[in-house]
């Protein structure tokens, strides 16, 4: 018995140990990891002190050459960019070029701006002899100005592959921008780099604007602002730091939305069109809205439909448009009568629209059905007698109280109820979709009362009944001279304000303090903030 129980016991702590190893091995990979998302996490959120610039890097670094006997970028005809067919015929050539090549990160293939809608945005091919991920940092020599850094994502598992195709956008115009672009594994450890250098032409407006702090004590939340200036086509970026990143180009108009879903952006690239562009900046749809005029607004459902509010004489209606191609089809039409501000959502074949007259906010079900019809209006039940959905609304400023003699429902006005005292004549909706599991939609907006400006922030049930009322927020104690508001509530509790007449904009904490301010001095028509994470970068 005792030559058995020995060599058991010898075997147990044989296992002991090497349980504890792998324990110990597991914790030490995870605390790596951890480590390694934090500084990735904030290396990508524009706020650090990060300066890499030296004085030999000119020296050392490849100039970027479209022309001349250095030439090592390609060019591609991008005057009629914005199409499927254009980004197809530019991805079949360079497709061909990397099947007929071996490029590596000492000789990739590059290309500018290959499918024509990232100005200044440069495309990168090329394999490494064993897995590891990309991460780049652009620099200037302007030591005010903090570097950018960001990791691809590839889509891989923990991002890691051998095979490496990105775009590298952040170049700030009018500047010598140096770019570093380094392989690194999946802790973050050095392994190699290479560094180019490129002067970017300027662009119209100015590459760092003012900004300010405010009273929060609070980062801001990482992503860059997709600013849309009045009567300008492009859309500029800003990073956190109020320092230009780059432009979108677009055909003629760039409208006031921009969405990022599911691998995709999608937004206005002229007064009829909307496109949507994959991570590589390719456009893999196109959707126009012909027969009604301009585009006033649109929603996307993040399959094929785009759903556009247009207008035909005095009239509004809702046209719907597939990213595939293909003719407008009519959704719905308002009552003569209606003024329509602005549509939001498309959220399992539901779309909201907000209205100035009669003030109030409509719910739309069944969208790609034949016959889409309101399912909610939520208004002022004598504002809307005269119209054809007067059964459908739902009034807040009213309230039940059983009557305790007769056992019957009375009404009673509501103080302080929503829509009570609401100008929502320049209202522009957001929908966030609630993942709380409580079967509830949640819109943002602003509205003008009592002279001041207020943020709303609205959640409507399933049903048809307002959850959540805590809607007047006071948002800017200036009057109603002060122009055009928007609102958007982001998902973590913060929120991005833009007073479109004065060309500001600011992000605001979840107790709506102001975090930072950045004043651009041009009117805008929209601004959206977007982190793109998951999407560009990882």
């Amino acid at each position: 018995m005792k030559k058995i129980i020995k060599p058991v016991i010898i075997t147990l702590l044989i296992l002991a140990a090497g349980t504890a190893a792998l324990i110990y091995f597991l914790m030490s990979g995870s605390k790596e990891t951890g480590e390694f998302d934090e500084r990735r996490y904030n290396e990508q959120s524009d706020q650090t002190d990060s300066h890499i610039f030296r004085s030999d890097m000119a020296s050392l670094a490849t100039e970027l050459a479209t022309e001349g006997d250095n030439k090592n970028v390609l060019t591609f005809d991008n005057s009629n960019a914005f199409s499927v067919s254009h980004s197809k015929a530019a991805r079949e050539r360079l497709d061909r070029l990397i099947r007929r090549s071996d490029p590596t990160i000492e000789n990739p293939i590059i290309a500018l701006n290959p499918y024509g809608t990232m100005p200044w945005c440069y495309y990168f091919y090329f394999k490494t002899p064993s897995p590891c991920m990309i991460r780049y940092i652009i620099t200037v020599e302007d030591e005010k100005i903090a570097d950018h850094i960001r990791y691809v994502n590839n889509g891989e598992v923990k991002n890691i592959t051998d095979t490496h195709e990105f775009v590298i956008g952040g170049l700030i115009p009018g500047r010598k921008n140096f770019i570093q672009i380094e392989l690194i594994d999946s802790n973050g450890s050095h392994r190699n780099e290479v560094t180019y250098q490129v002067d970017v032409p300027g662009a119209m407006l100015p590459d760092v604007i003012p900004h300010e702090r405010g009273h929060s004590d609070l980062r801001l939340q990482n992503g860059i602002f997709f600013t849309m200036p009045k009567n300008d086509r492009q859309i500029y970026i800003y990073d956190n730091n109020g320092v230009m990143r780059g432009v979108v180009a677009t055909e003629s108009a760039h409208g006031t939305r921009l969405f990022v879903n599911d691998g995709s952006a999608v937004y206005q690239v002229s007064h009829t069109k909307v496109i949507r562009v994959d991570r590589m900046g390719q456009i893999t749809g196109a959707a126009s809205i012909h027969g009604y005029g301009d585009i006033l607004d649109f929603a996307y459902d993040g399959f094929e439909n785009v759903i556009a509010l247009v207008k035909k004489g005095k009239r509004y209606y809702l046209a719907r448009s597939s990213m595939q191609g293909g003719k407008t089809t009519e959704v719905y039409k308002f009552d003569k009568g209606m003024d329509v501000t602005s549509i939001a959502g498309v959220s399992e074949g539901r779309l909201y629209v907000s209205l100035s007259s009669p003030a109030g906010l409509m719910r739309i079900k069944g969208l790609v059905s034949k016959s889409p019809q309101p399912d909610l209006v939520i208004g002022i039940k004598n504002e809307w007698k005269k119209t054809s959905v007067k059964k459908k609304v739902y009034d807040p400023t009213q309230v039940k109280k059983s009557d305790a003699a007769t056992g019957a429902a009375a009404k009673e006005p509501q103080k302080d109820a929503p829509l009570t005292g609401w100008d929502m004549g320049d209202t522009v909706l957001n929908l966030i979709v609630d993942e709380s599991g409580k079967a509830s939609d949640v819109l943002t907006f602003s509205v003008v009362k009592d002279r001041l400006v207020h943020a709303v922030r609205l959640r409507i049930a399933s049903g048809k009944k307002i959850k959540d009322t805590s809607v007047t927020t006071e948002l800017d104690k200036e009057t109603e001279d002060s122009g055009r508001v928007l609102v958007e509530w982001g998902d973590r509790g913060s929120c991005i304000i833009a007073n479109c007449n004065k060309g500001m904009f600011e992000e605001r904490d979840e107790e709506f303090k102001v975090t930072r301010q950045f004043k651009l001095d041009r009117e805008l028509e929209g601004v959206v903030k977007r982190s793109l994470q998951g999407f560009c970068f990882y």
